[in-house]
């Protein structure tokens, strides 16, 4: 069944309401009618199935039938650098579906100084809730403005219950199955560097907040992949874990 996106202030009691564009799409291009079942869900972790009432290219009303709450049980929070081109885009999609909870685009000092306009950040939020919808996520990936190397590590290791990594070409001997077979944290900051990799200042520095390098292995990935493989890896090994 088809699972769109509402604001939680749109849903009141057992009501909903959806506007302007999101109304087009479901009125037009998806042909719902008055009488059809849809599920919603708020972003905040509730799933509603709930029935149109009346519906039309600018609005939609209806009645919530009934409902469910479900969050990620394990966080995962990416600290990456940006990949070129619409790569960005990619992989803000990808990591939504496989359940990362939170990127946070980072500026290092091999990659170019990123800024986004709010436009842009719109653009990125839409997409991280369209493949909320298409997956079935009660949640939204939280994306943040781009923040500075050293200022991602303070924040990071300030977290008391995750671990905190990053992954570095020059790490050859500890690999995250290591760590995560002995983990005792519920959730993860995973660092990602740029094409270039991360210089050996800003590993020493993450080194000294007691974030730990890890290998990926023996080939270079590029910065979306190693993203993916990083979030898949900690996600499933954290899951069977607890």
């Amino acid at each position: 069944m088809s699972h769109f996106y509402v604001k939680p202030e749109d849903i009141k009691e057992n009501t909903f309401t959806i506007s302007s564009e999101q109304a087009h799409y479901i009125s037009t291009v998806r042909r719902f009618k008055s009488e059809d079942e849809i599920m919603i869900f708020d972003g905040i972790g509730n799933s509603y199935k709930a029935k149109i009432i009346s519906i039309n290219r600018n609005i939609i009303i209806g009645n919530i039938l009934s409902s469910s709450y479900k969050m990620p049980k394990i966080i995962v929070k990416l600290y990456t650098s940006i990949p070129k081109g619409d790569r960005f885009e990619w992989l803000i999609e990808k990591c939504a579906e496989i359940g990362v909870s939170e990127i946070v685009p980072i500026n290092t000092k091999r990659s170019v100084k990123i800024c986004f306009s709010r436009n842009k950040l719109d653009r990125y939020v839409k997409i991280s809730i369209a493949a909320s919808s298409q997956c079935g996520r009660n949640d939204i990936m939280k994306i943040n403005e781009p923040i500075d190397f050293k200022t991602a590590c303070k924040k990071a290791v300030s977290e008391k219950y995750s671990m905190n990594i990053l992954s570095w070409e020059g790490e050859s001997k500890v690999s995250l199955n290591n760590l995560l077979v002995k983990s005792t944290f519920y959730g993860t900051n995973a660092f990602i560097g740029p094409e270039g990799g991360f210089e050996n200042e800003e590993v020493d520095f993450a080194k000294s907040l007691n974030i730990q390098t890890i290998t990926l292995g023996d080939n270079i990935l590029r910065v979306e992949t190693a993203a993916i493989v990083t979030s898949i890896l900690v996600l499933n090994s954290l899951e069977i874990i607890k």
